[in-house]
């Protein structure tokens, strides 16, 4: 979530978010990255997300939509808290480069034995070079480098995470013209 911090608190924050994110970069890399699996209901999940940012959206002008199916899906076996974290960075970033009067769409499909997470947004969308490199440690296009406070490890964490998970993460155009990034765990049998 974007908060405006005093210079001060940037000042002391920014260095420490970089270290946090370093460590679980770090726990990912030799495969300790702490998780506390369990059977969660899909719907839940993205709802949970959508009620996290909806007056976020609201104070950006931003609409945020969320589509849940009619019927319920199976659950998946995760954990909770690293993929509610997964949303956030994805909501985040939606946030951070839709303008005002731009929408967010959550939505929630089951594709064969995967569940899969969308969000898409009315941004300025992701060039086709940069798609390739997003999910880097720390890549950055030209386009994100007016945003400070945005480093680079956001989606690569997300990657890191959602890898963890036996899942995958990918990006494409959305048909509004911004992104679209698809968040594939797999079901609970």
């Amino acid at each position: 979530m974007s908060i405006k911090l005093s210079p001060i608190q940037n000042l002391i924050l920014l260095p420490l978010t970089k270290k946090i994110t370093m460590l679980l970069l770090a726990n990912a890399d030799s495969d300790h990255l702490p998780m506390q699996m369990e059977l969660c209901q899909p719907d839940e999940l993205l709802l949970n997300a959508y009620e996290k940012y909806e007056s976020l959206a609201a104070k950006k002008q931003i609409s945020l939509l969320i589509s849940l199916p009619d019927t319920l899906f199976p659950d998946c076996y995760c954990d909770r808290e690293r993929i509610m974290q997964v949303f956030s960075i994805l909501l985040d970033n939606a946030l951070s480069y839709t303008p005002s009067n731009g929408t967010i769409q959550l939505s929630l499909t089951l594709n064969k034995a995967f569940l899969c997470f969308v969000v898409s947004d009315t941004g300025c969308g992701i060039a086709e070079e940069d798609k390739k490199r997003i999910f880097d440690r720390f890549y950055r296009s030209d386009q994100a480098h007016t945003d400070k406070m945005h480093f680079g490890p956001g989606l690569c964490i997300a990657k890191e995470i959602v890898t963890a998970h036996q899942g995958k993460i990918c990006v494409e155009d959305s048909a509004e013209g911004g992104s679209c990034f698809f968040v594939e765990l797999p079901i609970h049998c």
